[in-house]
């Protein structure tokens, strides 16, 4: 069984990719894109994204380091990608910030944790 930061970090991953997957529009629309921005092409990307996450969530609440190990970079590179869409015009405000928060508790989680604190 993993520790508690590594399975909060996989709660809030799966519970982000469950949305996603089940409800995309209204999930999309939870993090401040309009209907016309959810396109199929959005859809897809953020279904995508969730398969990812829930595959790494679940294999890490599991026990999996290398799945635990793997929530950092990859939420890093999450971070880069909702402000470079913000800063591109490609994502409204409200969604980079959203995004980014939900992105930024995992990443502030597993800092704690590698540092061991």
């Amino acid at each position: 069984m993993a520790d508690a930061r590594t399975l909060t970090m996989a709660l809030i991953g799966g519970t982000v990719a469950t949305g996603a997957t089940i409800a995309p529009r209204r999930f999309l629309r939870i993090f401040g894109l309009t209907d016309e921005e959810a396109t199929g092409a959005a859809v897809l990307g953020w279904r995508l994204m969730a398969a990812r996450t829930m595959s790494i969530s679940i294999l890490a609440a599991r026990g999996n380091d290398t799945a635990r190990d793997l929530f950092l970079p990859i939420q890093v590179m999450d971070q880069a990608a909702w402000w470079w869409g913000y800063r591109r015009g490609q994502l409204p405000l409200k969604t980079a910030v959203l995004a980014a928060s939900a992105s930024g508790v995992i990443v502030a989680l597993d800092l704690s944790r590698r540092l061991g604190r």
